[in-house]
């Protein structure tokens, strides 16, 4: 039966066990753990793996280690933290693996805060880590993008006298890669005694997430000439580097590699090729990987889900996340967050109100980052009794959940809840960043609210050092002209050291939204002050040359869009053909 397994054929596994069950014969525990594995690498068997959970329940076999251990796995595959957190609680016998495998689910699920709690009790219990425990904590640290947090756990690798593992300086080479310190990645790489393919694909993704496409296809160079072998994590590292515009002529020739490996059906290389075409605009490319891939994992169905989010394809996305569903392929965070950004206004309440429903069924209510986008949901619904009852029933709260309630209270334009909110913020001693000052700045709309609130707020925020924050500044612009009081806007902005394109635009749209023509006279100063313009600048002057039906001045304008090439941007275009529409002249657009 573990045949089976070590060779995929996962159902098969499961029919045998059936049999040998009708005959009487009793399962050890590597039995039951080894088909428990196979529920788990299937990702398609969650059922199976309920009825074994039962039967191990049943005949007593849950305090097996071995058993224990592949559960702990298999829930963390599914996304089911929560059961797996209680299961581990529940075991009797623990080791060393037992704890790694909650690691790696609280990792897979996106609970890195988790990871390195759940690190810190192994210490504090005795509890000696091995190089896996360490590959997959270093690699967190990299995720949270905390390189002093990755230097204390080097620390304690060193007195362990694991430094020399390969699967530790592999980890290492990621985690500097994920804060920005590729300097050391190279280092690391350049010291280590012995390299495997995960070395090599590590200093490739390394130098990929860092933008350095160049140094990323010279490695890959370098790999091939020393003659290790290219697998699918290679080309995929290459790829994830190529999904902007102007290198999407070398993602073209990494997918003509594809073809040559013959890694076409691969699965990875596969949701690499639609994550990069949907970064580059390209969605019906990536429908078209999507379709022709002959076998789909979770993270493709979850990588097309976010392919039409980011173009904003919200029935696509629905209707994908049905297909999903009733095809009975596994759920998880990522699928659900994706479905619920696929909610953007109280038109999709019905759609909203069951993939909550689906959230509870599914046991995924208790993730962060659901309730988060829950709380997201409902404020764009303007449901706001609705979001906090969300955050009130999270078992764990973060800096978004509570940004997410105050943008809700925001948009809903009820500046008293905002303030409510964020004290309730402080007082639960969740620190803020500069998107909850932004969204607190976002409620005010009157002069009574700046009197009241918006005042008191800048001095609060003077106090706390956000003020030299760009994108706090460009909205203290933007809140002062929303609350009548644009003198303050153009003094804030006169006050800046350094002035660059966000707080210009947002001194522009405050004029623009006054009427005033010398909006336009800020765009023109904008130029000659050797800041470039954007999407967001020619936005706002050409809707500010509609209203004025200013066509001399729109007309230069839609020369330098064209100059440019923001001429592709939609929120352009729609701009210069509302601007040549109100002016009479639609038939020279």
């Amino acid at each position: 039966m573990s045949g089976y397994v070590r060779v995929g054929l996962y159902p098969e596994s499961i029919g045998f066990f059936s049999g040998m069950i009708g005959r009487g014969v009793k399962p050890s525990g590597f039995v039951i753990a080894s088909l428990i594995t196979a529920c788990d690498k299937s990702a398609c068997m969650f059922n199976e793996g309920l009825q074994l959970h039962a039967f191990v329940v049943k005949i007593g076999l849950l305090c097996d280690v071995f058993v224990g251990t592949s559960l702990l796995h298999f829930y963390g595959t599914y996304g089911l933290v929560s059961k797996s957190r209680k299961l581990f609680e529940e075991m009797p016998d623990k080791n060393v693996v037992t704890w790694t495998s909650l690691i790696v689910g609280h990792s897979n699920n996106g609970d890195l805060g988790e990871v390195m709690s759940i690190y810190k009790r192994m210490r504090l219990e005795g509890v000696c880590c091995n190089d896996n425990t360490f590959a997959i904590v270093i690699s967190t640290c990299g995720m949270l993008e905390d390189e002093l947090l990755g230097h204390q756990v080097l620390g304690h690798v060193m007195k362990l006298g694991l430094e020399n593992s390969v699967s530790v300086a592999n980890s290492l080479i990621s985690m500097y890669g994920g804060c920005g310190n590729v300097d050391e990645a190279f280092y690391v790489f350049d010291h280590m005694d012995e390299r495997d393919i995960i070395s090599w694909n590590s200093i490739i993704s390394a130098s990929a997430q860092n933008g350095l496409c160049e140094e990323s296809i010279r490695c890959f160079h370098h790999m091939r000439h020393v003659n290790k072998e290219v697998n699918s994590t290679t080309l995929s590292s290459l790829l994830t580097v190529c999904g902007s515009t102007d290198k999407l002529k070398w993602g073209s020739g990494i997918h003509g590699l594809v073809v040559k490996f013959g890694l076409e059906s691969n699965v990875c290389v596969g949701n690499t090729l639609i994550s990069m075409y949907s970064e580059a605009g390209r969605s019906e490319d990536a429908e078209l990987v999507f379709q022709r891939m002959t076998e789909k994992d979770i993270i493709s169905w979850n990588s097309m889900l976010a392919c039409y989010v980011q173009n904003e394809e919200c029935q696509k996305v629905l209707k994908l996340f049905a297909k999903i569903l009733r095809m009975r392929k596994p759920v998880n965070y990522v699928t659900l967050t994706s479905a619920l950004s696929a909610c953007p206004n109280s038109e999709f309440l019905i759609q909203g109100k069951i993939l909550h429903a689906i959230a509870v069924l599914t046991g995924l209510q208790d993730n962060v980052i659901i309730g988060n986008a829950l709380v997201t949901m409902y404020g764009k619904f303007s449901m706001m009794v609705e979001a906090e009852k969300v955050l009130q029933i999270m078992p764990k709260r973060d800096e978004v959940t509570w940004n997410a309630l105050i943008g809700g209270y925001a948009e809903s334009k009820d500046p008293n809840e905002v303030i409510k909110a964020f004290k309730l913020m402080r007082e639960e001693g969740t620190p803020a960043n500069y998107i909850t000052i932004i969204n607190v700045l976002g409620g005010f709309m009157s002069p009574g609210d700046l009197l009241k609130h918006g005042m008191p707020f800048h001095a609060h925020i003077v106090l706390t050092g956000f003020e030299s924050d760009k994108y706090v500044q460009s909205t203290l612009i933007t809140m002062y002209a929303k609350c009548g009081d644009l003198n303050s806007s153009h003094s804030i902005f006169n006050g800046l050291d350094f002035k660059n394109s966000i707080a210009w635009n947002a001194l522009i749209a405050a004029n623009a939204n006054h009427g005033l023509e010398k909006a336009l006279k800020l765009v023109v100063m904008m130029k000659k002050a050797g800041v470039d313009l954007d999407q967001f600048s020619f936005s706002v002057a050409l809707s500010v040359s509609a209203d004025l039906a200013m066509l001399e001045e729109g007309q230069q304008l839609h020369g330098l869009v064209v100059k440019l090439g923001f001429d592709s941007d939609h929120y352009v275009t729609n701009a210069a053909m509302d601007m040549y529409g109100k002016c009479g002249e639609m038939g020279m657009f």
